[in-house]
């Protein structure tokens, strides 16, 4: 399963060689001018993400394919609301017209696991992305928002790509040993936790804010960047199960 990292802005090119491909936020382009300079420079691969505004919604689809074609995207995930099939399938569809399929990534949602596998059915072959919180309340442990997205996950045919967006936990990843077509993951996680010199084998609190959030207020030490190695390190030992 290949990487991508979210860190703070100052981080970017400290932790630029720990992943695989870049995970590019598309508000963050808007707002960060570095940011936005540091992935339009990168020459791998880069998901557009699609954000959200000060409202908690959605870029606009006009705004994405700005962000995209500034920082010359390869993929651009479609825009999708918590809970809300209806919504997120006629973005992807819209998505689709203005990048095309095989750039689409699109995101599975609803409130429910009937809703949740009726989006899959929709997207058909090609990439999906799995939220770290399908089917769950931001109130809920991590363990169980990971419990949960592996018996999405672990459904979806293997004729098509798997995105997991964010991480839960260390032991979700059990679940996907020997399913091939769970390809990628993104978090920021490992960063935040090596910043705060946590380890990322001890379960997650909560995920009730966005980790690059609260990545943005600490201060980088030495004793921090060592466990921020030792944190991605240790992933991606889980990674390659």
């Amino acid at each position: 399963m290949q990487l991508a990292l979210e860190a703070p802005t100052k981080l970017l090119e400290m932790v630029y060689d720990f992943a695989d491909f870049d995970w590019v936020l598309a508000h963050k382009v808007l707002e960060d001018e570095e940011y936005k300079k540091f992935y339009k420079g990168s020459k791998r691969v880069k998901f557009i993400d699609n954000s959200v505004n000060e409202k908690g919604e959605p870029l606009s689809l006009e705004v994405l394919k700005e962000v995209f074609e500034e920082v010359e995207g390869t993929y651009i995930v479609a825009p999708d609301w918590i809970g809300k099939e209806k919504e997120t399938l006629e973005a992807f569809g819209k998505c689709v017209e203005t990048f095309g399929r095989e750039r689409t990534v699109g995101v599975v949602q609803g409130s429910s696991f009937k809703e949740a596998f009726e989006c899959v059915q929709v997207y058909g072959k090609g990439m999906v992305a799995v939220p770290y919180d399908i089917c769950s309340s931001k109130e809920d442990p991590p363990w169980l928002m990971g419990l949960r997205r592996a018996l999405v996950t672990t459904h979806i045919p293997n004729d098509r790509y798997v995105h997991l967006l964010g991480f839960d936990s260390i032991d979700e990843f059990y679940w996907y040993v020997g399913k091939s077509h769970i390809v990628s993951i993104d978090t920021g996680i490992p960063v935040l936790l090596g910043m705060r010199e946590e380890d990322i084998l001890d379960p997650l609190k909560d995920k009730k804010q966005p980790t690059l959030n609260q990545a943005d207020e600490i201060e980088l030490t030495q004793t921090g960047w060592t466990a921020i190695c030792r944190n991605i390190a240790l992933l991606r030992k889980y990674l390659v199960q």
